[in-house]
């Protein structure tokens, strides 16, 4: 007679598979308030160019001693130029820059909001037929954003505004990086690739900072090292392996689902940390984004439920 595993063995061992992923997503959550922290003792270039670099460094020895660390191939190096560029460097520059006039938690649940790109991007770049529910999550998402945009376009506060432009504009370059990555889906970055994405997002972020801000500060850099261990390290080239790993054997729903955990901790705290408020346009905003998230994380499963009737 076969053992039968005992009764609540089978949530326990669910719930397990996603702690790693929870624990990324608090991670990345409370990155936005501490970013908001950094970027009180140096500027937006040298703070994504600190994360970057750190992250590098530390993912090569993390690998190292995991034995996993190898150079791309030929058919991995442009998308890991797209990640290292876009997702990584341009996105984070971005948002870095925007904190400068955006609220923290606002500013993350803009900067989140790759959907407003990546529905209406697949088909107009890939060819592909979204179906209606994927535009309807898309409408939601434009929605969303809309209900927060609107206050800054209304009272014409012109630093609000270019804060939340350069939010759209990390936001798209993370899309497009997305984009390229479904392009060529028959290769796979595994977290293997992160030391060369963070090293390909470090080197321009290197030189526009020398350009534009010249030497920086050391003793800042001093002030804020337990920052830069968070945002680069941590936030950065841990987290990122922990997720690619961990994603590779979830429902891509339930990832979807789970990243919107990140504005919405991000906002939480921002809340308490920089007592941001919490205002209702906000609030509705994210509400719309999230049900834009949850209907494209459902849209494939709810759409063969309706073609199996």
């Amino acid at each position: 007679m076969s053992a039968q595993a005992p009764a609540g063995a089978a949530p326990a061992a669910g719930l397990k598979k996603f702690l790693p992923l929870i624990g990324a997503v608090a991670i990345w959550g409370g990155n936005w308030p501490v970013m908001k922290l950094g970027l009180a003792h140096v500027s937006p270039l040298w703070f994504a160019a600190l994360r970057f670099g750190s992250a590098a460094l530390i993912s090569v020895v993390v690998l190292g001693a995991l034995r996993r660390l190898r150079l791309p191939t030929r058919q991995e190096w442009p998308l890991v130029v797209s990640v290292g560029l876009l997702q990584m460097g341009a996105f984070t520059a971005l948002a870095l820059w925007a904190l400068q006039y955006v609220a923290p938690g606002r500013a993350s649940v803009v900067a989140y909001a790759t959907a407003i790109w990546v529905i209406p991007l697949s088909a107009l770049v890939l060819g592909e037929r979204p179906s209606r529910l994927q535009w309807l999550a898309t409408a939601f998402s434009y929605a969303g954003i809309a209900v927060i945009v609107a206050p800054a376009l209304g009272g014409w506060e012109l630093h609000t505004v270019m804060g939340l432009t350069m939010l759209l504009g990390a936001s798209l370059a993370w899309s497009v990086s997305i984009i390229h990555l479904r392009a060529h889906r028959a290769v796979r970055l595994g977290a293997d690739m992160i030391p060369w994405e963070c090293a390909v997002a470090t080197v321009p972020l290197l030189l526009l900072a020398l350009f534009r801000d010249g030497t920086p500060d050391l003793g800042a850099m001093a002030d804020i090292w337990p920052v830069i261990l968070y945002t680069g390290p941590l936030a950065t080239a841990l987290t990122f392996i922990v997720v690619l790993n961990v994603t590779q054997s979830l429902p891509p729903a339930a990832t979807s689902i789970a990243m919107l955990g990140v504005p919405l901790l991000g906002l939480l705290l921002s809340a308490v940390a920089w007592h941001e408020r919490i205002s209702a346009d906000l609030s509705i905003g994210l509400a719309l984004i999230g049900l834009g998230v949850i209907t494209t994380a459902l849209a494939p499963r709810l759409g063969k439920l309706a073609a199996s009737r």
